[in-house]
């Protein structure tokens, strides 16, 4: 793992280097030092960290200007906050950093604790910063590369298991979308969805997946499967009629598939999302909501749709051990889930501490890089056998 350590102070420094050198492995692992974020920008423009450690208040550039540029560098690694300042300060970045969307993992007070960083940096490998290869520059499909990459099979789903959290028994797989980029190698959705979305093609993108999850549906062992749509999605009839027709083909299909619908999205015709819910749900099709709590429609999408689960946001998750203000949304959600007989998903399950953190509150199923990465259909049975043992102990540490 590349890890890059931000820190102005010498001595702090070099006691986090003296740390890390104790926990980090010496053949795999390499850290590079930078005293505040304008030189730890011009190292990044040839190092490509998968781990920062950054200090907050340094001389030239602090690192709150820094986490802030690597925002709109649109940084995937992880971070470690490392700061002495006041909480209230560091709840603030917090929510800078959820919101810019920065995959912070966690704050740690000075002087750092070994025992501390020793966890963060084991979730830090746990979550494979940088999974995939990432592109130099930003990634522009037209259409006629969209038609080209859906002819050559270029758009590939990985299938991320859900899992309980009371028992550890393995219920669905959401599919999530990637790139094999002739140039480039596999790309994560969020560099091209926006795109698809813009040439109106996520109803083909949609239709593609499941075609795709019928194909290989005996590596799911009967377990359900998540197709991402969009409200615009669900509103469209032949989408619809696609679906149906496929059920006529598949007469099960309904058993082992469902449809995620991302809460942010607000509805152009609620009578015509009304009307292709309604004909779902006539065959038996279920609806979740995505990303429960981003959006303004939350509450109303709740009133005005028949959903069978909602998936907690992985920010109010991956903040739950810091965040009072996450844990209370959390505590409400389960509530309000509970009250109207809903499964909740937490998203973002990232270590041992959240599942426990989760277990505790009653939450019942659970997503997340510490249950497994995203991977191809082909990967699924030996992660559920290595699962099958993880799994057995975690039901022993919560029966004890």
């Amino acid at each position: 793992m590349r890890i890059l350590l931000i820190e102005d102070h010498d001595f702090q420094r070099q006691v986090l280097t003296t740390q890390l050198a104790r926990i980090i492995d010496p053949v795999n692992d390499e850290i590079h030092c930078a005293v505040n974020g304008a030189e730890a920008l011009k190292i990044m423009q040839q190092y490509q960290p998968q781990l920062l450690l950054c200090d907050l208040n340094m001389p030239e550039m602090d690192g709150i200007s820094f986490l802030g540029h690597i925002a709109k560098q649109q940084f995937k690694g992880a971070i470690i906050i490392t700061s002495a300042l006041k909480q209230d300060i560091l709840a603030s970045v917090e929510k800078m950093c959820l919101n810019y969307k920065l995959n912070l993992l966690g704050t740690l007070a000075k002087p750092t604790c070994l025992k501390q960083i020793s966890v963060l940096i084991e979730t830090a490998k746990q979550t494979n910063a940088l999974p995939e290869r990432l592109p130099s520059c930003d990634i522009k499909l037209d259409e006629a590369f969209i038609d080209l990459a859906f002819e050559q099979y270029w758009f590939v789903p990985h299938f991320q298991p859900i899992v309980s959290l009371e028992t550890g028994e393995w219920v669905a797989c959401e599919a999530l979308i990637r790139l094999v980029h002739p140039e480039y190698g596999t790309v994560p959705a969020y560099q091209f969805i926006d795109q698809i979305m813009a040439h109106n093609k996520e109803k083909q993108l949609a239709l593609y997946i499941i075609h795709y999850v019928i194909c290989y549906r005996s590596y799911f062992h009967n377990r359900k499967i998540a197709i991402n749509i969009s409200s615009k999605t669900l509103a469209d009839p032949h989408f619809i009629n696609c679906v149906l027709k496929l059920k006529e083909q598949y007469y099960d299909l309904n058993q082992w598939l469902y449809f995620e619908l991302t809460e942010s999205d607000i509805f152009e015709s609620v009578g015509e999302a009304i009307e292709s819910a309604s004909r779902l749900s006539m065959h038996d099709f279920v609806l979740s909501i995505d990303d429960f709590g981003t959006g303004y429609s939350s509450l109303k999408q709740l009133e005005t749709l028949t959903f069978n689960s909602l998936k907690l946001d992985l920010g109010f998750i991956q903040a739950l051990p810091t965040s009072i203000t996450a844990e209370a949304i959390v505590e409400s959600c389960l509530l309000l889930t509970k009250r109207l007989n809903l499964v909740t998903i937490a998203e973002g399950v990232e270590n041992l501490a959240l599942w426990k953190q989760l277990q505790e509150m009653h939450c019942q199923q659970a997503q997340g890089y510490f249950i497994s990465p995203p991977m191809p259909y082909d990967s699924i049975d030996q992660w559920y056998q290595q699962w099958q043992q993880k799994s057995a102990s975690l039901a022993i540490t919560h029966a004890e």
